[in-house]
């Protein structure tokens, strides 16, 4: 029984030493940011797809739905001084989304 034993005790010693280290941690770099400002980012990366007196259909990625009504709503002010109201947001291809906004007017 001690000669099980001690046989054990060298199994895992022995294992136990032909563990390596881990490797050292690479230095942290900081990123370097994808756009160079938020007007570039919204330049690239939304496409407005349909627009009439009624409305405005938008499609993005990498955007907001609050920064895409702002849009809307500017559009929609600019057009008889309408306020954007949003209908529906569906995904679409790629990973990119359509917005659709009706150009509206509320009572007071």
């Amino acid at each position: 029984m001690k000669k099980y034993i001690f046989l054990i005790c060298a199994v895992l010693l022995s294992s136990c030493s032909t563990i390596e280290p881990l490797p050292e941690p690479e230095e942290k770099t900081e990123l370097e940011p994808l756009y160079d400002s938020n007007y570039e980012r919204l330049a690239r990366n939304v496409r407005v797809k349909s627009s009439d007196e009624y409305g405005i259909t938008y499609e993005y990625k990498d955007v907001r739905i609050d920064e895409i009504a702002y849009m809307a709503s500017e559009y929609c002010f600019k057009h008889k001084e309408r306020q954007a109201i949003l209908h529906d947001s569906q995904l679409f291809r790629n990973f990119s989304r359509r917005a659709t906004f009706h150009c509206l007017e509320l009572q007071n």
